[in-house]
């Protein structure tokens, strides 16, 4: 199992002696990769449903610090040389499609390749508005956004007629040292996200209390798993194509190596271990990972 963890982003522990520290953790202790969300502005009243949670409420404190995500796994890659750098998630109708795409490229090139982009079309309509976006638009952005991405990563001419975007005549270059792209993980769930999961990418990022946790619209891991690879055998994918990441969002890490096998039996390759959500000391952070580390064999591949 690859178990990667996300970095102390927000709240009490974002800061930079605590990143510098869990990205030398996570390199000497063999962790396979270390993880960025992303939050731009945060409302201070939400009202807006958070799905992966049986309370339906956002796990983290709406009120503390969020680092930048590009920001952060750049400087990340510059303390480090082996770990893999993924966001968990970007939401991609956040930003302007061409920008990020050469920002990517960059944070690749300069990493040496370690480059993952777990993204999705986002969750919370109140960070939508503040940002003068529609969240109706969310999931088509989303879509063309990785095209575009993917587009000015692989063409040697890139060219580009959308919903949203058009251009041609343009070169962006770094392309990416991983080859055709960084691998493309799409967050979310339902019939929606699988659509675009077996059309788009490279693998499904999903968020989790546990292996046989009850969504709060209902479903879990397995049934979901089982509707995505019907999914893609019906449009001719081989489900094995499709790389599956759980971000394990509650429980202890006795719990977490208790439960790696469930995982394995679910056709789960990654689990990316939040708890900067529950802790507020770096120290216990570190304790608790360090549990995981010796209780499992972790594979860095």
């Amino acid at each position: 199992m690859k178990i990667g963890f996300m970095l102390p982003m927000f709240g009490v522990m974002a800061n930079h002696e605590n990143m510098i520290r869990m990205a030398h953790f996570a390199e000497n202790k063999g962790f396979e990769s270390v993880w960025s969300p992303d939050h731009i502005v945060m409302p201070t009243k939400i009202e807006t449903p958070y799905p992966y949670t049986k309370s339906a409420d956002y796990i983290a404190d709406p009120k503390g610090a969020h680092l930048e995500p590009f920001t952060s796994l750049a400087f990340i890659a510059g303390h480090t040389k082996r770990v893999k750098l993924g966001f968990t998630v970007l939401i991609a109708p956040y930003r302007n499609p061409i920008e990020t795409a050469k920002q990517m490229a960059s944070l690749d090139v300069l990493s040496n390749g370690r480059l993952i982009v777990g993204t999705g079309a986002g969750w919370l309509n109140e960070e939508f508005e503040a940002l003068n976006l529609s969240p109706k638009q969310k999931w088509p952005r989303t879509d063309e956004y990785i095209r575009i991405w993917k587009e000015l990563w692989t063409a040697e001419e890139p060219h580009f007629e959308g919903e949203f975007f058009n251009f041609s005549n343009v070169q962006c270059r770094p392309q990416p040292i991983q080859k055709p792209h960084p691998p493309i993980t799409i967050g979310g769930n339902g019939n929606s996200c699988f659509r675009r999961v077996v059309n788009l990418a490279d693998g499904w990022q999903v968020v989790s209390e546990g292996p046989d946790f009850t969504y709060s619209k209902g479903g879990n891991l397995e049934s979901s798993l089982k509707i995505l690879r019907k999914m893609s055998e019906e449009n001719g994918r081989d489900p094995k194509t499709i790389e599956i990441t759980v971000v394990v969002i509650a429980g202890t890490p006795e719990g977490v190596i208790r439960d790696i096998p469930r995982y394995e039996e679910l056709g789960v390759s990654r689990l990316i271990l939040d708890f900067p959500s529950f802790v507020s000391e770096i120290q216990e952070m570190e304790d608790m990972l360090d549990t995981v580390a010796s209780g499992t064999r972790l594979n860095t591949n």
